[in-house]
């Protein structure tokens, strides 16, 4: 065999054997995109479940916050309408316990005969 030869057959084998380490090596890139695809797929079905869940879960907030909202409505309401009755309540029930007091007074004092006499000294 001369130099040549085997120089093409030296050339043949190492051809062959990197030939083999890249297909090797492409079998091993296609496997990883397979399992990288299902990942992504995975995720992709995992994102629209919890995306799903996130619209579902604001829906439910945003009638919860109109209930609140009403609610927060109608005790301003009522606060507003409970300090008006109680402005038109309590200047008469004040009066009439004057008058009670006073007219409760004025029984003691003729009771106790001291009707024209001045008897705030004998209540301080």
């Amino acid at each position: 065999m001369s130099a040549s030869e085997w120089l093409a057959a030296t050339s043949a084998v190492l051809l062959a054997m990197l030939l083999g380490g890249l297909l090797v090596a492409l079998f091993a890139v296609m496997s990883t995109l397979r399992e990288l695809r299902r990942t992504v797929d995975a995720l992709r079905e995992e994102s629209m479940r919890l995306a799903s869940s996130m619209q579902r879960s604001l829906h439910d907030a945003e009638g919860e916050v109109d209930r609140v909202d009403a609610l927060l409505t109608a005790a301003e309401s009522l606060g507003g309408r409970l300090d008006t009755a109680s402005k038109l309540v309590t200047n008469p029930v004040v009066k009439a316990m004057a008058l009670g007091t006073g007219t409760k007074r004025a029984l003691h004092r003729m009771r106790s005969g001291n009707g024209n006499g001045n008897g705030a000294e004998r209540h301080r």
